[in-house]
């Protein structure tokens, strides 16, 4: 787990850190005193938890959260104050909790318990390419690097046969869905062949082969070889449960109204 602290006064921000440390002694910790050194920070989207004082100079903690929750949508607020005149405006950025100076460990222990967005625990490297379609459609290879796709629509047809979960597709059933394209000429079935044959490459130059099956002029993705958050839930993985939340490939239009998505909601 990852933690953002911030607070103005010193004593106050080695307070927070120490009992931050105290209830989650493995958690990597970042303090800063000013919003400044938040804002030129470049890893704003690793945070799993926020714990912000609301008054902190010049620019106020709710303004951080407004600046956090754009880049980690799913990080957990939590505001830290002792003036309970800003309660309103703190609860309006709908954070997972608040807490009214002064503290105890107990207290920030309760709001660990009680978060809003429940981190999803650390897995031990199974040696599979990890792909997370809770969100934006992600996809990480060695030691959890990005993985880099010569085309964007090479990834756009890997998430579409990610979204099947291992049934057989066709050229014509990906143009149609993903290029959104009717008339299936030579021309078209050329190019899906070389985005597929694009996407292979990509995957075998990241180290990851047999990801992609192509048999019978039929194209699928090998379960086997992935690590997938979709896949986890419905396997009823209570983890993956916990990190799903309301939002599913959101890149792609044609994912809203996949089987896929329609299997998420009835769960």
């Amino acid at each position: 787990m990852k933690i953002l602290a911030i607070d103005d006064e010193r004593y106050a921000l080695q307070m927070l850190v120490e009992t931050l440390h105290k209830v989650k002694p493995d958690a990597e910790i970042v303090a800063f005193r000013r919003a400044s050194q938040f804002l030129e920070y470049e890893e704003k989207d690793t945070f799993d938890a926020a714990f912000l004082d609301i008054r902190i100079g010049k620019m106020s903690g709710i303004q951080v959260a407004i600046e956090l929750k754009k880049a980690s949508p799913h990080c957990n607020i939590v505001f830290v104050t002792s003036y309970s005149e800003y309660a309103f405006a703190a609860i309006q950025m709908r954070p997972s909790g608040y807490i009214m100076k002064p503290y105890t460990e107990e207290d920030i222990r309760n709001e660990f318990d009680n978060f809003r967005y429940v981190p999803e625990p650390e897995k031990k490297d199974s040696g599979k390419l990890k792909v997370r379609t809770f969100g934006n459609f992600r996809v990480f290879g060695n030691e959890d690097a990005p993985l880099k796709f010569s085309r964007t629509i090479s990834k756009e047809i890997f998430a579409y046969l990610i979204d099947q979960c291992g049934y057989p597709v066709t050229s014509k059933e990906i143009a149609a869905d993903v290029l959104e394209v009717e008339d299936f000429d030579r021309p078209t079935s050329k190019k899906v062949s070389q985005y597929v044959s694009d996407l292979i490459k990509d995957l075998e130059s990241a180290g990851f082969h047999n990801v992609i099956i192509k048999q019978n002029r039929q194209i699928q993705v090998n379960k086997e070889a992935v690590d997938c958050d979709l896949y986890d839930l419905f396997a009823g993985d209570a983890a993956a449960m916990n990190s799903y939340h309301g939002e599913y490939m959101i890149d792609y239009s044609w994912a809203e109204i996949s089987d896929s998505a329609d299997r998420i909601k009835s769960l």
